[in-house]
């Protein structure tokens, strides 16, 4: 009985001595310690290892250091012993979110939801899981009713909404957000960064140089930001060396670290004892094998590739939009995959299984892309080309840039984690198919009848204040000209037409064209255009191949830049050199100087359709020629072990 009688005291101390380190516990997690939380709760958990509290203060210690691995059974056991625990299935959402499982971890949100309806955190965390998976028009009202749930300003919910509204392109209701964001916390980089890139697709240019000057002194020159390296793209004044800084910091930010530092054990082991197969193994991963300029531009590059020395796959990211071009690229791939519905993971798993040798990433840091997936290393090689113009900022997840003499130079080379490979003429390509018929008559086309029309058929977020000053000065000199522009989403054209007018310029001048459902006629009435002007610092990509395959001579700046140094690739590969200049003065003078001498006009244009199947710029069996020697280069040095040096 005394024994008996000692053991039973012995159990109450333990457990008043427990319910004090619960207190403590307690405290510790309220003061967000998660290293003391961890070791608070590890002690527990030594005495009772299945105690409810401490099990879940784990969890949450691991999670706040970012220890989502170490963290999934610790939430997973915590879960299978409270089931219906709304916490628990949102701390389990969490873990599986951040290791890239997102279909699963919103099942957790939905039935963490379900017992607990009206969570403000969880509607969060689910509305930021459909936003990683791309479902942006889903995501939004998760977020919306976050922010209604949660008292008070719900920060964290807004942020993400307007990051959310700024990718779905509902730029307005983002812009909206934005700038109630930037009222409340001026010194938050982040929002200014996302207000910055709102106002440029909106064309709203007030106090945007204020604004720039401010984001840079908020993030030493662009050192600490942490946004999406594309948005800055479009910023005037960021430096190479500064837009590799961000896209660094951002695939730091954006991919765990468990992702991004792991090893691959598996493609190493392949190239211990390489084995070379009669055809070099090909893919390309992109969302875009639709109606869109990436899918526009790449069915021919597919269609001529040599069978005889690759095969080729076609991993789909993206919708299947029914169109020609769809079909068409489905057609030319030897093997096509659609990987829409898969996680990160499968989409690895699967490009290994295929036994990819290099894979060709057509995304990089725009919409819709997975760049997590290239972080777990699908193939031996990764290369990244095409879709993003700058590096992707880590060594992981591209070995090689895909570029040009023109766009990356070898002087810039340390702008970029990944080695060069340099085309030998304009690193995008073109489909040289799509024949032109005669242009439509000018006023079926929205244009006057006479006078001079310069076009720029280009996102709005290319254009700034620069940019319009030179373009509102040539209407001006060019007294019967008009300004011919893709019509822009939003309330962006009367913003534009507001600033012309504030130039001195009609509004009226400036023509903004629809969207038309076919290429071929859109190439059709771009022959309408007397001059097509270039923007920078992001210059025309796939709309300046357009313009200059529908016989539209073009004038672009050289920049310092990737996306600044493009319409100069493009002009140097078409044999339009002269089209190229060093400074805005010079080429607001060739601009004018172009629209005064009609007969130098012609005489570009005969040069331009004379020799359209013939210069580099279209001439895609060269090019598709070009671009296979150089993967087989990138293999044969990956093979032979050699350090990686640039391929030129």
């Amino acid at each position: 009985m005394k024994t008996t009688r000692k053991k039973s005291h012995s159990a109450v101390a333990r457990r008043v001595l427990l319910d004090a380190d619960c207190l403590a516990l307690m405290r510790l997690v309220e003061a967000g310690r998660h290293v003391d939380v961890e070791a608070a709760a590890r002690r527990i958990l030594g005495a009772r290892p299945t105690q409810p509290l401490a099990l879940k203060a784990l969890g949450f210690a691991l999670i706040g250091q970012g220890r989502y691995e170490d963290a999934l059974p610790i939430v997973s056991h915590s879960l299978e012993r409270h089931p219906a625990d709304p916490e628990a299935l949102n701390n389990l959402g969490i873990v599986l979110s951040a290791l890239m499982r997102w279909d699963e971890s919103i099942k957790c949100f939905a039935r963490s939801i379900e017992i607990k309806p009206g969570d403000p955190e969880v509607l969060k965390n689910y509305g930021l899981a459909l936003s990683r998976m791309h479902k942006y028009d889903e995501a939004v009202p998760f977020l919306l009713k976050a922010i209604e749930c949660h008292p008070g300003d719900y920060v964290d919910a807004i942020e993400l909404l307007a990051g959310t509204l700024l990718s779905s392109h509902r730029n307005d209701e983002a812009w909206a957000c934005l700038n109630e964001l930037w009222k409340n916390d001026a010194n938050n980089p982040a929002i200014l960064c996302q207000l910055l890139a709102a106002s440029l697709k909106r064309c709203d240019w007030d106090e945007m140089d204020s604004r720039l000057l401010a984001l840079r002194s908020l993030t030493a020159d662009y050192g600490s930001l942490t946004s999406n390296p594309f948005v800055i793209l479009s910023f005037p004044g960021v430096t190479p060396e500064e837009q590799r800084a961000v896209a660094s910091k951002f695939a730091r930010c954006d991919i765990p670290a468990s992702v991004l530092d792991a090893p691959a054990p598996a493609l190493a082991a392949r190239r211990e004892e390489p084995v070379r197969r009669s055809r070099l193994r090909i893919g390309y991963l992109s969302a875009d094998y639709r109606n869109h300029p990436v899918g526009q531009i790449m069915p021919q590059v597919i269609e001529l590739h040599d069978r005889a020395r690759v095969e080729v796959f076609g991993y789909s990211l993206g919708v299947d939009d029914q169109s020609d071009i769809r079909q068409r690229l489905r057609a030319a791939f030897d093997h096509f995959v659609d990987l829409r519905d898969i996680s990160v993971i499968e989409t690895a798993e699967r490009i290994r299984a295929d036994e990819v040798d290099i894979l060709i990433d057509l995304h990089g840091w725009t919409a819709d892309g997975r760049p997590e997936a290239l972080a777990l290393r699908c193939a031996p090689l990764q290369v990244n080309w095409l879709g993003y113009a700058g590096t992707l900022g880590h060594p992981k997840l591209a070995d090689y840039l895909l570029g040009d003499p023109v766009v990356t130079p070898l002087s810039h080379a340390h702008c970029y984690t990944e080695t060069l490979a340099h085309l030998p003429n304009c690193y995008l390509p073109a489909d040289s198919t799509i024949a032109l018929a005669a242009p439509p008559l000018r006023r079926d086309a929205g244009l006057p009848e006479e006078g001079f029309v310069f076009c720029s058929f280009n996102n709005s977020y290319k254009f700034n204040p620069q940019v319009f000053d030179i373009w509102c000065r040539l209407l001006q000199e060019t007294g019967d000209s008009c300004l011919w522009l893709s019509q822009p989403g939003g309330t962006a054209h009367d913003r534009l037409r507001k600033e012309a007018e504030s130039r001195g310029v009609d509004p009226a001048r400036l023509i903004f064209a629809p969207r038309v459902a076919s290429k071929a006629d859109h190439l059709s009435r771009l022959q309408l255009a007397d001059l097509a002007l270039d923007p920078f610092p992001y210059n025309s990509h796939s709309t300046g191949i357009d313009v200059l395959w529908a016989g539209v001579p073009m004038v672009a700046l050289l920049g310092d830049t990737f996306p600044g140094r493009v319409g100069a690739s493009l002009l140097h590969a078409a044999g339009l050199d002269e089209l190229v200049v060093g400074s805005t003065d010079e080429y607001y003078r060739l601009a004018l100087a172009l629209a005064r001498t009609p007969e130098r006009l012609r005489a570009l244009r005969r040069q331009l359709v004379e020799q359209r199947n013939r210069c580099p710029l279209f001439d895609m069996p060269r090019f598709v020629r070009s671009l296979e020697e150089v993967y087989f280069r990138m293999w044969d040095s990956d093979l032979s072990g050699a350090e990686r040096a640039a391929l030129v």
